[in-house]
């Protein structure tokens, strides 16, 4: 069998956009065990033209392919997951779960494990604790392994399930290209200064990609930015997002948009009602995003082109009730902890990206079970989207203005010259990453630790 939690709301049978899930090896149905293989592959992203890349597939089904996303691993809300890993790609790697509350030992950075040698294996088990969508990619030398192919998502499906015709999951990327069809190599100046932005955008590894609706339905999308530096700001002409979730699974009041910036690392969980007739389309684009820099980068750039079929099933009422949520009492909380991110170019061979005015800085200590204030400050010429691994947070303000919505968040955007403070309850002891995720800044010196006591 699969590991799916799922149910008739999934992606409909022949979607091309549909991404195969992981075989479950176990018969309990409280456990989901897979097997999962990196390993190197190729894909066409451009017609008639493959790359080399790298990609997960799964290691319990014969004659399964290594692909980019890797497999979608589905898991119903409660279970416990093992995941018995292999290493096939020529150098170390390791597999962070993205999102996911884990035991330190399984969160897949090199300060929490030894990363797994060619031909190596290891063994990841945690419990699904939040519904949500996250996912998986490796946390050594991340900036290139990511951009060769090794990512995919994870969904946890549990809690407020709306009515939908189809819940499809978007992985969103973009890869830089030759003319011949490979990945180039070479990194310039301004893929480290920018982050990595590719020339060819992707949707579930698929450039140009295309999907079919039906006229008059509602869907669930769940979008994920696995791109090394680009940020999708999405738009669907004609129509609105109405963001049900986003990191840290649903939220208590959804709210509808036009526009939607997924920063990197990022997740949104949107509904869309396609009023368009039988016969019509529309494409989902990303505007232009002005990050800093003046970062070239025009807009719009078309992603998923989007046919109207024929007339599908009327939607039913949506729930009246949705996220559970308890903000963090914060007027008792411990120290705050100041971070002031920051970039330096002049006069270097290469740019540094730096917390507290140094590279890689010392880790800072914390009790598990505490809640602290962070206090996160962009001085840097452009924005930084920041993550914390091993717990969710609560986004107090940024500069100053509390924001409209409440959830759970794991990775936040935090625009150029503003600050952004959030409240963490400490979670499990152990050494926690926090870092810029754009990778080729996470990867030069803007990634610290922090290191949980027990009380």
């Amino acid at each position: 069998m699969v590991a799916s939690g799922c149910d008739d709301g999934d992606s409909p049978a022949g979607d091309p956009l549909a991404l195969e899930p992981l075989t479950d090896t176990n018969p309990d149905p409280s456990i989901v065990e897979v097997e999962l293989v990196a390993a190197i592959s190729t894909m066409e992203y451009l017609s008639g033209k493959r790359a080399d890349t790298w990609g997960y597939r799964d290691g319990a089904r014969a004659g399964s392919t290594t692909t980019t996303p890797g497999p979608l691993l589905d898991i119903p809300l409660g279970a416990h997951v093992i995941v018995h890993f292999r290493n096939e790609l020529p150098e170390p790697t390791t597999v962070h779960w993205h999102g996911l509350l884990v035991p330190n030992t399984s969160d897949g950075t090199p300060v929490a494990q030894m990363a797994v040698p060619p031909g190596g294996s290891y063994e990841y088990q945690f419990d699904a604790t939040d519904s949500g969508l996250f996912w998986y990619h490796p946390h050594v030398n991340a900036d290139v392994q990511i951009e060769r192919g090794l990512y995919a998502p994870l969904v946890v499906r549990g809690g407020v399930e709306p009515s939908v015709s189809a819940d499809r999951i978007f992985v969103l990327d973009d890869v830089k290209l030759e003319s011949t069809g490979k990945l180039s190599t070479t990194n310039e100046p301004l893929d480290i200064m920018l982050g990595r932005q590719g020339n060819v955008l992707l949707v579930n590894g698929r450039a140009k990609a295309e999907l079919d609706v039906a006229a008059r339905t509602r869907e669930r999308w769940r979008f994920v930015n696995a791109a090394n530096g680009r940020f999708f700001n999405l738009a669907l002409p004609g129509h609105t997002f109405l963001v049900i979730g986003w990191d840290g699974g649903p939220l208590v009041t959804p709210y509808v948009t036009e526009t939607l910036l997924v920063a990197p690392g990022e997740r949104y969980e949107v509904l869309v009602e396609f009023a368009g007739e039988p016969g019509t389309s529309v494409v989902l684009q990303t505007l232009h995003y002005d990050r800093g820099h003046n970062i070239p980068d025009p807009g719009p750039r078309d992603l998923l082109a989007v046919r109207i079929g024929t007339h599908g099933e009327p939607p039913a009422a949506l729930p009246t009730t949705w996220g559970e949520f308890a903000p963090l009492a914060v007027d008792g909380a411990t120290p705050v902890r100041r971070l002031v991110l920051s970039e330096e170019e002049a006069g270097l061979a290469e740019p540094r990206f730096m917390i507290n005015g140094v590279q890689h800085p010392a880790p800072i200590s914390g009790v598990a079970g505490d809640v602290e204030i962070w206090e996160i400050e962009n001085s840097a010429a452009m924005d930084h989207p920041f993550h914390l691994h091993g717990m969710f947070f609560q986004v107090l303000d940024v500069d100053g203005v509390a924001p409209s919505n409440l959830g759970w968040k794991d990775t936040v955007n935090v625009p150029l010259q503003k600050t952004v403070r959030f409240a963490v309850r400490y979670g499990e002891p152990g050494r926690w990453m926090f870092h810029c995720h754009i990778l080729e800044h996470a990867e030069r010196g803007m990634m610290g630790e922090l290191a949980l006591q027990s009380r």
